[in-house]
């Protein structure tokens, strides 16, 4: 049985690295010169910068003894989430629902208002969309402060746009008596799915796509797929030559798998691949003399006027900076294919001076990148796409896995467990 994964990323490898463990060689085809993917570091002039935010949320036993068997686990420090949200001049703890007391008092008063109102509500139909959930389960004052903007300005979507298949783990909702504790400061219970997470105590987050591609047999770097011919189930690489496979397991974005397709795609298939929507994210990482201007590892700013939607310091939870120096991780979503690069990097960091979170002559290192697509957006459209392509796609070979092919939102602990388990899915089925 000839299997092949396409995209050398967290997920990619795991699947590889586990099929070789059940005795079943996959070659990893990666179309840049390093494997990791998003995951990627990199490294310039004592300074150490992740491709874009990156942080090891573990909830589930397999995964820790995974990263034990890698030898990884002990290498990764555990930290308390330490984030905050700016809100016009005033910033307070992440997440906001329950740190409302950092606020402006009218801001605080809105939200404590609404929630009370939403809290005593009785809705008489379930919320059809974004805008209604929130609405619904925070109230007014949390919405127009930070969930409408800050997700508009994050998906570049207005909220009646999204669905609620994407919410349910991410925007956990508190009940009254922690709203109000969190309304006078008095909340101290740690909430949401990332409340605590695990970082590599030096080197930066490609430490464990690195061990997992050390334990892949065949894993081919500048081996771009351009052309997928299902009738024939053959790939063709960017220099020409071609591959057969019985089973191809894809990790690369779902839309550039569609594209890759030389057969005819059915007229639904190529509607469902139209309704495909994402941004993209710019990560401009800056290396910086002097110590971080605030204590946090990072802050969300929800105010369209600000061009970034998150700013991290990653140098506050590993030892990615030389002595006296640190990293900050600044992060712009933008359409795909639209905006000025060198424009927007300019703004964000002149807008990071006024905010005084940096002083632009001390910026020693400064690094570029682009990650295309970043975030799925999750509009009324998605789940019926996705099921339709990943149904077609699947009777002819091919396994979607992973964040971009099956177009959704996951985080790094998910890479790890969707590359296991497509791996026992082709083990299953081949035995």
């Amino acid at each position: 049985m000839k299997i092949l994964v396409v995209g050398g990323g967290l997920t990619g490898l795991v699947a590889a690295e586990r099929l070789a463990a059940a005795g079943i060689v996959a070659p990893v085809l990666e179309r840049e010169s390093e494997s990791g993917g998003a995951c990627r570091s990199i490294e310039a002039d004592g300074y150490v910068f992740d491709h874009t935010g990156h942080l090891l949320h573990v909830g589930r036993p397999e995964t820790e003894a995974y990263l034990d068997e890698l030898g990884v686990w002990d290498e990764l420090k555990v930290w308390e989430r330490l984030a905050a949200i700016v809100v016009g001049e005033h910033a307070t703890p992440y997440p906001i629902q329950v740190h409302t007391h950092g606020l402006a008092p009218e801001v605080r008063r809105d939200c404590l208002l609404g929630f009370i109102h939403a809290w005593a509500g009785k809705p008489d139909r379930e919320p059809a969309n974004f805008r209604e959930w929130v609405l619904e389960r925070f109230g007014a004052g949390l919405a127009e402060h930070f969930f409408f903007p800050y997700n508009r300005k994050l998906y570049r979507a207005e909220p009646e746009e999204l669905g609620l298949d994407w919410v349910g783990r991410y925007v956990p909702k508190p009940d009254l008596e922690a709203v109000v504790d969190g309304a006078l400061g008095l909340h101290d219970e740690r909430i949401g799915y990332n409340a605590v997470f695990r970082y590599p105590r030096s080197g930066g987050i490609r430490l464990l796509p690195d061990r997992v591609a050390d334990r892949v047999p065949e894993l081919r770097t500048d081996a771009e797929v351009t052309r997928l011919h299902l009738g024939e189930r053959r790939l063709e690489l960017a220099d020409g030559v071609g591959l057969d496979f019985d089973t191809a397991v894809f990790t690369v974005s779902l839309p550039a798998v569609i594209d890759m397709v030389t057969d005819e795609l059915p007229a639904e298939v190529a509607e469902a691949r139209r309704a495909l929507r994402w941004v993209r994210v710019l990560n401009i990482a800056l290396g910086v003399r002097g110590v971080a201007p605030v204590v946090e590892h990072w802050r969300y700013f929800p105010d369209p006027g600000v061009p970034y939607y998150r700013v991290g310091f990653p140098s506050n939870h590993g030892r990615l900076a030389p002595e006296g120096c640190h990293t900050v991780s600044v992060e712009i979503s933008l359409d795909p294919g639209k905006g000025d690069v060198t424009a927007e990097a300019a703004a964000a960091e002149a807008a990071l001076g006024d905010a005084g979170l940096l002083d632009p002559a001390a910026v020693e290192v400064r690094r570029l990148t682009m990650v295309d697509p970043a975030y799925v957006v999750f509009d009324h459209q998605r789940q019926q796409a996705v099921a339709l392509l990943r149904a077609w796609l699947g009777s002819h070979g091919v396994r979607l896995a992973g964040r971009w092919a099956e177009w959704k939102y996951s985080a790094m602990e998910d890479a790890v467990l969707d590359g296991m388990a497509v791996a026992r899915r082709i083990v299953r089925e081949s035995g």
